[in-house]
């Protein structure tokens, strides 16, 4: 049996933009749909993009599947819930994880599934690196 993985503190969450918005640090267009992550304790208009929140080096999972969420938690370091603006229900919904790209391919090898749009695949437009 593997040893139990000795997980970070909780982080906080970080949000799918609904508009264009501007990282705070690097002056970078962000477009709809990038993760950005807000400084605690600053003014909600400081977003901060993935580079410069250091977020580059874990990939987005989508919500959907409770067994491959468990997993990717399960195999991965650190995960960050990712929340996204509802206009319907006028609060902020979870729509998927930050989790390790070395996470996400073991829960394919023990699923034996193939996630497809995978970020270490191809890059996402509107996210530079």
């Amino acid at each position: 049996m593997t040893e139990p993985s000795k997980k970070t503190s909780k982080e906080p969450p970080v949000y799918a933009l609904v508009r264009v918005s501007r990282c705070y640090n690097c002056d970078a267009r962000l477009e709809p749909g990038s993760i950005v992550k807000f400084e605690p304790g600053k003014d909600e208009r400081e977003v901060r993009c993935r580079n410069c929140a250091k977020l580059t080096e874990l990939e987005f999972l989508k919500s959907g599947n409770a067994k491959v969420t468990q997993l990717a938690k399960k195999y991965s370091q650190r995960t960050v819930v990712v929340m996204q603006w509802s206009e319907l229900w006028k609060t902020y919904e979870r729509i998927g994880l930050l989790v390790e790209s070395a996470a996400i391919d073991q829960v394919e090898k023990e699923l034996k599934i193939k996630f497809e749009n995978r970020e270490s695949q191809q890059e996402t437009p509107g996210q530079k690196r």
